[in-house]
Formats: structure tokens, C-alpha cells, sequence
């Protein structure tokens, strides 16, 4: 029964669906494990430090935990070294560490201990950003300090209209009607946007390209671009024919659509051939970063047909990609609030319902259970990738009978997608846990 299980997933995707980690469980520390800083420890940065006085460690690892949750931050916890390991949605990595305070030193004119100030008793909270934008980590971390004080439950005080296009605040905005006032927008001011945007993305410096593919985010947002250019900027992204009065060439759209389906699907850049695709496998990623010295990375090199880019390389490919899907999930999301009679005709036939880009969305899911460590300096998708690409995937089948059939065969026992969404049916990321249960209402009915 099992292999005959196999081979349905086999003739489905090809290969089977791997889900491996496990879920973040809340953080428990006991009152008496909490260690002191290390000797010769680094100084403490007192913008990312907060003392703690009036709360055991217990109950300061509970205020943090829930705070990384309501921020929807992806988080490894390890017990034994009392510390968390993060990653955001635009991939800011950063740790919290968790110190007991000690008892100070006396002066040498003060004889009576009871004199000596003892902070024994209080907890120390440090957060370490590792990679990734200082001004997303800073807000992050302010957030968590302020919960460890028990100055909050780490809600965002700003409005979801003062938050970046790339945050999941703005993604549960884009269901409200936009209160934005802008003028009307022709395709002629689309053909400009994406213009510029995709020739940031033609660039060969990492910079240029993030910016335009953030451009692009914003592009299809209706807070930052009003409701009449993101659905142009929509249609562009899903390979819709654009008419009206253009005054230039248009064929900068059909470009900046292959572009995202290349990003998405395999995982490649604009310049890697087939022998400097990334193998972007779990294995493959693993061993990648667990490297022991530089002899058996080549030895590997040598024996593998597949060369790995550096580090650095596959880290900027992975911030690409997770804003590629959210430029995805935001056009297919508008175009099926804005423009629902137009999409199941987009989609009728579009490489967006082909087999290998479900399928590559359909691996994402997979990433809501993956670990930020796994995911650091890789292009594998993690917890937030796993939300948008949950969306897409319940978007796809709601307007394209073909993609549902792909993603739920009846006449098939086995369904790996609906597998997969189970799994992250009751996971701890809201956003996630939001769109499994709409995708999973989509999907049933078949």
C-alpha cells in the first residue's frame, strides 16, 4: 500500500513531497537553567539589550514567544542554550538570547555585603541581528524588548498603510476596499513603472535588482500604487495582453512575466545556465551549509555536476524569489478581486497552471514547517514563503478548473497537496494558518 501511495505521488509531481522539522513549539525555559554571560563576551549593545527585574525567566520567555508570534516571525528554539533563532518575512535573521544577571562587585571601600547590589534575580534579553535590512531588525526589535518588559504583546503600532509593501500587514489589507485617492492610470503609465522596474532587474548588482523587484511589489499593491495601476501591474505580472494606447514597445511585459516564472519555478537567475543552478534540495542545502573545511567542498565540486553558488549568491536569490511570490500573490489576489471575469480566461492558457509551476508551489508549502536555520543562505522557501504560495495555489484553483484538477484529482486516492496543507493546517504562523484554511474551503468541494 505504501508504494502504491509512492506511485501516486510519482505520477503527480514526479518525486514525493518531503516535509521535515517540526513545528515552533512555545519556548520553556525553567527559572534555574538560565546562565550568566560568557566570559569574554562581546560588550552588550544597549539599543537591542533590555534587564528584566520583575519577572521570573519563565515568564519572560513566554512574553517573547508570544510576541515573535503575533509578529508572525518564524523562530527555532533551543532550550539548552536559551536562545531563539528568527527570520522575518523579508529575511532580517537575528537571535534572542536569554543571560541571568549577576551579583556586582563590591568597591573596595565597602565592607558590608548588604551593601552590594545583587541583580541575581533578573534576566537579561539580547537580540543579535545576523543578516538582512538593520531598519526591519530594529523594529522587530524594539517590539520584542518592549514585550520582554512587559510593555506590550508586541502588536504593530503603526497603521497597516505606515508598513512596507513586503510585511504581512499589508497583505491583510489588500482584502479592504483601498482608501487611497490617485488619478486615473492608463497602460501607458504601466508600460513606464514596469519599465523601470525591470531594468533595475537586468542589473548585475544585487542592490538594483532588489530595488526592482521591491518596485514591483509596490507595483501591484493598491496602497502604493492606487487601484487602477496595480491591476495593470497585475495583468502584466500573470501574462495578460495589455491594450490601449501605448506609445512605446511593449514587449518589456512578456519579459518581466518569464522573468518571475523563471524565479519561481527553478529557482534561477538571469545569467546562471544549467550547470550554475543551485541544487535547492533539502539534502543538497544541508550539505551545503554544513560544509567542514574547504578540501571536501571541492572534493564535492568535483564529484557533483551541479555548481552551488556562493553563499551570498543563493541568500539575495532567495530574498528575490520570497519577493516574487509575494508579486505573484498580490497580482492573482487583485485581479481576482478587481477583474474576476478576466482571470479564468488569463489562466486558460498560461504557464502558471502547467504542471511544473504547481508543482514548485506546491514544494513551497513544505517550507511552513522548515527551521530559519535551514532556510539561512539558501533558496528554499520558509514559513512565510509557504503563506504566499499557499495563496496562489487557492487563487489558481478557484478560477482555473485545470489547476484544481492538478492539485485535487478525484479520480487519484492520493492528493499530496491537500497532504501538504494539512500539515499546516494548525500551524503557529498565523498568516499561514489563515490561508491553509481558505486554500483547504477552495479545494474541498472537488
Amino acid at each position: 500500500q505504501q508504494q502504491q501511495q509512492q506511485q501516486h505521488q510519482d505520477d503527480y509531481f514526479g518525486d514525493e513531497i518531503i516535509n521535515r522539522g517540526d513545528f515552533q513549539t512555545p519556548w520553556t525555559v525553567a527559572d534555574a537553567q538560565l546562565r550568566p554571560i560568557p566570559p569574554f563576551y562581546p560588550p552588550l549593545n544597549p539599543r537591542c539589550t533590555a534587564l528584566v527585574l520583575d519577572a521570573p525567566p519563565s515568564a519572560v520567555a513566554v512574553r517573547v514567544s508570544e510576541c515573535l508570534k503575533k509578529r508572525s516571525i518564524s523562530v527555532q528554539y533551543d532550550e539548552e542554550l536559551i536562545t531563539a533563532e528568527c527570520m522575518t518575512v523579508d529575511r532580517v535573521h537575528f537571535s534572542v538570547n536569554l543571560y541571568r544577571g549577576k551579583r556586582t562587585a563590591p568597591p573596595v571601600d565597602i565592607e558590608s555585603v548588604d551593601t552590594i547590589p545583587d541583580f541575581s534575580h533578573a534576566v537579561i534579553v539580547e537580540v543579535v541581528r545576523q543578516r538582512g535590512s538593520s531598519m526591519s531588525f530594529h523594529r522587530h526589535c524594539r517590539a520584542i524588548l518592549a514585550a520582554a518588559m512587559s510593555n506590550g504583546m508586541g502588536e504593530e503600532m503603526r497603521s497597516p498603510i505606515q508598513t512596507s509593501p513586503l510585511e504581512f500587514d499589508r497583505l491583510t489589507t489588500q482584502e479592504r476596499p483601498s482608501k487611497r485617492v490617485a488619478r486615473m492610470a492608463s497602460p501607458s503609465d504601466a508600460l513606464v513603472a514596469v519599465e523601470r522596474s525591470f531594468a533595475l532587474l537586468r542589473k548585475d548588482r544585487i542592490d538594483a535588482q532588489k530595488l526592482g523587484m521591491e518596485s514591483l511589489v509596490c507595483l501591484t499593491d493598491c496602497d502604493s500604487s492606487g487601484d487602477d495601476l496595480a491591476v495593470f501591474g497585475s495583468m502584466v505580472v500573470v501574462g495578460a495582453p495589455i491594450t490601449g494606447d501605448l506609445t512605446q514597445d511593449d514587449t518589456c511585459f512578456g519579459e518581466v512575466h518569464n522573468y518571475l516564472l523563471q524565479l519561481i519555478q527553478h529557482r534561477t537567475l538571469p545569467g546562471e545556465i544549467d550547470q550554475d543552478v543551485p541544487n535547492t534540495s533539502f539534502a543538497s542545502s544541508v550539505s551545503t551549509l554544513n560544509s567542514s573545511n574547504e578540501t571536501s567542498a571541492k572534493k564535492k565540486h568535483k564529484e557533483s555536476s551541479v555548481l552551488v553558488p556562493p553563499v551570498d549568491d543563493q541568500h539575495h536569490g532567495g530574498v528575490l524569489r520570497s519577493m516574487a511570490l509575494r508579486v505573484l500573490a498580490n497580482s492573482l489576489d487583485l485581479l481576482s478581486r478587481k477583474q474576476p471575469g478576466l482571470l479564468p480566461g488569463i489562466l486558460q492558457s498560461s504557464l502558471l497552471v502547467s504542471k511544473g509551476f504547481l508543482r514548485a508551489l506546491a514544494e513551497d508549502i513544505q517550507g511552513g514547517q522548515r527551521l530559519p536555520a535551514v532556510v539561512m543562505g539558501t533558496r528554499l522557501a520558509s514559513v512565510h514563503e509557504a503563506a504566499l504560495a499557499t495563496r496562489c495555489l487557492r487563487v489558481l484553483a478557484q478560477h482555473s478548473n485545470s489547476a484544481k484538477r492538478l492539485m485535487v484529482n478525484p479520480k487519484k486516492s492520493s492528493h499530496p497537496v491537500l497532504d501538504a496543507l494539512g500539515k499546516n493546517r494548525f500551524a503557529p504562523h498565523p498568516i499561514l494558518k489563515r490561508e491553509t484554511g481558505k486554500t483547504l474551503d477552495a479545494l474541498s468541494p472537488m
